[in-house]
Parts: C-alpha cells; sequence; structure tokens
C-alpha cells in the first residue's frame, strides 16, 4: 500500500508520516510542494506518485481568520478538499479527510455521536462541513475522521497546549475559559488510531479523540501545567464571554465515538492525560521555545 500525505508539514503530519512510514511506502507534501487549491498541482501529484489513499491534512485551523476571512476559510477547507476529493477518483485512490467537531453548534449537554445533525455555529466549522460534503459527493470511497483540541508536533505544536506552556515561561497569570468543552487527542495517538482505521474499518465517518472523561479548557490548562511543574495557580478561570473574539466558540466539542466502540473488535485511544503526559515529558523543551 502507498499513501500521498498533503498538508504534511504541520503538527499532525509531523507524527504522522514517521509513524505510517513503518507500515507502508508515504509521499510527504507540504504547501510549496502541492496547494491543494491548485487543481493541476494536486492532479500532477496523484499522477505521479499513484498512491492507493490520500491524506488530506492541510486546512486552515485559524478559527477567528476563517470567521473574517472566507477566502482563507473555504481557499482550503471546501475547495481545496474538492479538488483533492475530485482528484482521488479520477486517479481510483481512497481518501482520509480530517475534519472537525466544530462541525456541530456546539449546544449539546453531552459529547457528539457519528449519528448528531451537525449545525456550525462559525465559518471555520461551516467550512470543514463543506469538506465533508465534497468527499461524499466526489470521492466514495473515503474516511472522514472527526477529531479536535490536538496537542502534539513539538516546535511545530501552535495550539493552545503550546500556547500555555509558551505564555508561561513569563511567570504571569492567564485567563482560560472554563465553559468550553472537549476531548484532548495527541497527534501520535490519532496518527496510530488513522492507520488502524484505514486499515480495519469499512469507509464512512468516524469521531476519533483520546479516551478520558471530556475536558474544559481550564482543566486541560491546569493538567497542562502540573505536567510541566508549574503551579496551577497561575490558571485563573474565566467565561467566554470575557473575551471579544471574532468567531463564537462552540461550548461542546468533546467527541463520542460511537461507531468505534460498536464495530466488534473496536479502536480506542489512550487516555488523554496520559497521552498528554507523555508528550510534555517528551517535548517540553521545544514546547517552551
Amino acid at each position: 500500500m502507498k499513501a500521498l500525505v498533503l498538508g504534511a508539514e504541520g503538527m499532525l503530519g509531523s507524527d504522522l508520516v514517521p509513524l505510517w512510514r513503518n507500515s507502508m511506502e508515504v509521499s510527504a507534501l507540504d504547501h510549496l510542494q502541492c496547494d491543494v487549491s491548485d487543481g493541476a498541482a494536486v492532479n500532477a501529484a496523484l499522477e505521479r506518485e499513484r498512491p492507493d489513499t490520500v491524506l488530506m491534512l492541510a486546512a486552515a485551523t485559524d478559527v477567528d481568520r476563517c470567521q473574517t476571512d472566507h477566502e482563507y476559510a473555504f481557499g482550503t477547507n471546501a475547495i481545496g478538499t474538492e479538488i483533492v476529493a475530485q482528484a482521488c477518483s479520477r486517479w481510483d485512490a481512497s481518501m482520509v479527510y480530517i475534519s472537525s467537531i466544530a462541525v456541530f453548534s456546539g449546544e449539546k449537554d453531552s459529547p457528539y455521536n457519528e449519528y448528531d445533525m451537525p449545525s456550525p455555529c462559525n465559518v471555520y466549522g461551516l467550512s470543514k462541513l463543506h469538506g465533508e460534503k465534497a468527499v461524499r459527493s466526489f470521492c466514495p470511497r473515503h474516511w472522514i475522521v472527526r477529531t479536535g483540541w490536538l496537542f502534539g508536533g513539538g516546535e511545530k505544536d501552535m495550539k493552545f497546549v503550546a500556547r500555555i506552556l509558551r505564555k508561561i515561561s513569563s511567570n504571569h497569570e492567564i485567563k482560560v475559559v472554563r465553559d468550553c468543552v472537549g476531548s484532548p487527542t495527541g497527534t501520535f495517538d490519532l496518527s496510530r488510531g488513522l492507520l488502524e482505521l484505514v486499515d480495519r474499518f469499512q469507509y464512512g465517518t468516524y469521531h476519533l479523540v483520546n479516551a478520558g472523561v471530556p475536558a474544559s479548557r481550564y482543566e486541560l490548562a491546569i493538567e497542562t501545567m502540573k505536567i510541566a511543574g508549574y503551579s496551577p495557580d497561575l490558571i485563573l478561570p474565566c467565561l467566554s464571554s470575557d473575551f471579544d473574539l471574532p468567531a463564537p466558540r462552540p461550548k461542546m466539542e468533546a467527541a463520542g465515538t460511537l461507531k468505534l466502540g460498536h464495530a466488534g473488535n473496536g479502536l480506542e485511544l489512550a487516555d488523554w492525560r496520559d497521552s498528554l503526559s507523555s508528550y510534555i515529558r517528551g517535548t517540553l523543551q521545544a514546547l517552551m521555545q
């Protein structure tokens, strides 16, 4: 089996590519090598590489920029995904599309499962939902994988956990919201889960996150501080309404992996606290830079 990874330069790709190369031939292309919004470039890459499956990791993930810059949001998350899906169909490849729990409204009082109805509360979620629709329309052999609240990639990590550690190095107090809940997920565990998913499970839409009780941003920050050896007293709880941000945030972004838990020999990732501990202890120096 041969896989082609598009958007390989990001935090997920940095863990996924070396892990997958232990099991198969992998070609990894970054944005400069293949812009997914360029149909000619995408088709040329698939014609040259002739992969069995294509992993669409390229994504516009800056939620606030997505809210105000629709070309940024839809150019990659929707149009780019549609181009890749069409190319996969043309060159007889299956496709893995990394989507987001942000396709849901966030108003549910429990984790979202694969059968809940999407209804995004912001442009980022809407662009990812349009990406899902494009994959279903143009590439019948696909795995759509919703996840969220990622941490991983060491120095490439620009998400919440890394931001907390970089800010705390100044030893100043940090306000963190306590009314947004999600399923923290390590990119190494996600990469392993994706490999197992493609190997063992039928095409379809799945939720794939680390196991464990969902956490608020505040609880995730507290756990991060404890693991890194800093005082959790530097983290102050607050509400989402305390921040004036361009994009509204879902209050509930936790995910239930209902389908993977009921597929015979199911697929479950490690508890997020264990994954977070391994990650921080192994890459703390890189995260603090």
